[in-house]
């Protein structure tokens, strides 16, 4: 779940329930609305700067398209980048790109090939580049370990590739084409989602059911919390993580457990709580602690507020 800098608009997609469309959340008035964007089979929503945000949509893996919105008129295509039926194309209004993310991964197919790859959007040369990964090799079971997400790395020409289930995301080099290392997280086998902190020098990451942060100096671990207790005979996994706009909290979706917990950023500890019914996955939250979530099977709209929680 996105939001803008100001939390009028929360935005979702579940491809699961609304393949091609977008969830739109007003948290002033608690209304929300479907907008339909493409025929994608399921899209992923990633916000920007300057309250841009773009959209990844999948579709049958011969086509793929990243469009640019802005949160005020999210329906409104301000560019896009088109991968299929035919050459790349970029079109619209290109200056929007350097308020997004410039690299996207999808699973792409060619006459050549059939593989994940990884979108390179350049604005400024006009072009849409299709990099493969090498080392996305037989190390991996392409059944069972798809490439889930990439991360830029602030102030580097370096980029974090995240692997379902599996706890070391890659970095890899995208001007020589090459993997440059690894990051450990928890060893949980998760899928990680990646976040750099605008407040501090962090990059945190969900692995299965734990919650990680990562030194970008050195790529260790100083701190780590597992969060969800394992039923018998069975794990369970949190669902997304989510900052308030001063990261004074990070919120935590727990399916399994019906609830919200907020996190003191510093020490990782459960500093809030929320009981939100059904089985929370995506999460948002606002400055006054007011959290809106997704229910896992239907994403139906869960709301509450986080309230002090003195045990942690």
């Amino acid at each position: 779940m996105i939001r803008d800098r100001q939390g009028s608009v929360f935005l979702s997609s579940m491809g699961w329930v609304d393949r091609g469309s977008l969830w739109c959340l007003d948290p002033t008035r608690e209304t929300e609305a479907q907008i339909a964007l493409s025929d994608a089979k399921y899209l992923f929503p990633h916000a920007g700067s300057n309250d841009y945000f773009s959209v990844v949509h999948h579709f049958d893996g011969s086509r793929v398209e990243v469009t640019a919105h802005r949160f005020a008129a999210p329906p409104e295509v301000l560019s896009r980048a088109s991968l299929g039926n035919g050459s790349p194309r970029l079109s619209g209004d290109l200056s929007v790109w350097g308020f997004l993310p410039r690299y996207h991964v999808a699973y792409y197919t060619c006459p050549a090939w059939s593989n994940f790859a990884l979108l390179c959007i350049d604005p400024h040369r006009e072009t849409v580049e299709v990099q493969t990964f090498h080392w996305y090799n037989e190390d991996y079971d392409k059944g069972y370990q798809g490439i889930v997400g990439v991360a830029e790395v602030p102030g580097q020409d370096l980029l974090i590739v995240s692997i379902q289930r599996d706890s070391h995301p890659v970095l890899y080099d995208p001007s020589v084409r090459r993997k440059v290392g690894q990051i450990g997280l928890a060893g949980r086998a998760g899928n990680p989602r990646l976040y750099f902190r605008r407040t501090a020098n962090e990059l945190w990451a969900d692995d299965y059911d734990t919650i990680v942060k990562v030194d970008p100096e050195s790529w260790s671990v100083p701190a780590a919390r597992r969060l969800q207790r394992a039923a018998p005979q069975c794990a369970q996994f949190i669902g997304e993580f989510a900052f308030d706009s001063s990261e004074a909290v990070c919120a935590v979706a727990r399916p399994f457990s019906g609830d919200v917990i907020g996190l003191d950023p510093g020490t990782l500890r459960i500093r809030y709580r929320c009981t939100t019914g059904g089985q929370p996955l995506e999460v948002g939250i606002l400055e006054d602690r007011r959290v809106f979530a997704r229910d896992w099977k239907s994403g139906a709209l869960l709301k509450g507020q986080l309230r002090r929680r003195w045990m942690s």
